[in-house]
């Protein structure tokens, strides 16, 4: 679980004309939340055709990014608010937004909490009483039959440990971390806001700390291939930690 050390929650709210509309039919206006969430690398949009120095002695290309986020709560004035369940996101190609309905209207927060991957109740998930397009559904493309559990984060892409290089990169790695073990819970408070109409949260997930977070180091070359083996769960495990400590709220 990680702390945001630098949070910033805003908030937009609607326009004066539907304000004024609003007042005239004395309906108040329902409270939604637009989350967004946005691949970074250093203080740069993330490039999925870019080929990174990811510090940990590689040259990398990273051509997947998805996940599931589950239990997205937010939290203040001692009660919970759950937006949704469960919800996969591919930020790959760049940032991905939900407008999601406040089931309690609007209120006052000061903490999101969030999960990634997917927890032990959604992971049994009989897939086959799933309509297709659903996020948990066959169309999802994170089934693992073999476990009759789902994939949690496919990251995936391609590196060499020839920071001199300039070609082609060689080496392929794969990691799609799983299995109820590796799911992990985030924090992230803030400074208390209420929020009424349309609350604004951003969700960065930080590709470059995935490899170098600290004194943490993703190191390709000691592992770079990982896909669900029980037996030989450590790289899943270690990658699942540097993934979710990869996320913060701006």
């Amino acid at each position: 679980m990680r702390t945001a050390r630098s949070p910033l929650l805003f908030l937009l709210f609607i326009a004066a004309f539907a304000t004024a509309c609003h007042r005239s039919t004395g309906v108040s206006p329902a409270a939604v939340v637009k989350l967004t969430v946005t691949p970074r690398w250093g203080n740069a949009p993330f490039d999925r055709n870019t080929v990174y120095d990811n510090g940990a002695g590689q040259r990398v290309l990273v051509q997947s990014l998805r996940f599931y986020l589950s239990d997205l709560r937010l939290i203040g004035g001692g009660s919970t608010d759950t937006l949704f369940r469960a919800d996969l996101f591919d930020v790959t190609d760049g940032p991905v937004s939900r407008v999601i309905q406040m089931p309690g209207g609007a209120g006052a927060y000061n903490e999101v909490r969030v999960g990634l991957g997917l927890p032990p109740d959604l992971n049994a998930t009989d897939i086959s009483q799933v309509p297709v397009n659903d996020p948990l559904g066959n169309n999802s493309g994170m089934y693992w039959t073999w476990a009759t559990m789902y994939r949690f984060f496919l990251f995936d892409g391609r590196f060499d440990n020839d920071l001199g290089a300039t070609g082609p990169l060689p080496f392929q790695f794969s990691v799609h971390t799983g299995l109820d073990p590796l799911f992990r819970s985030m924090a992230f408070p803030f400074a208390p806001v209420v929020a009424q109409d349309t609350m604004r949260l951003q969700l960065v997930l930080d590709v470059d700390r995935i490899f170098v977070n600290g004194a943490q180091v993703l190191d390709l070359s000691q592992g770079s291939q990982w896909h669900g083996t029980v037996g030989d769960i450590a790289i899943g495990a270690h990658v699942a930690d540097m993934q979710s400590n990869a996320f913060r709220i701006e």
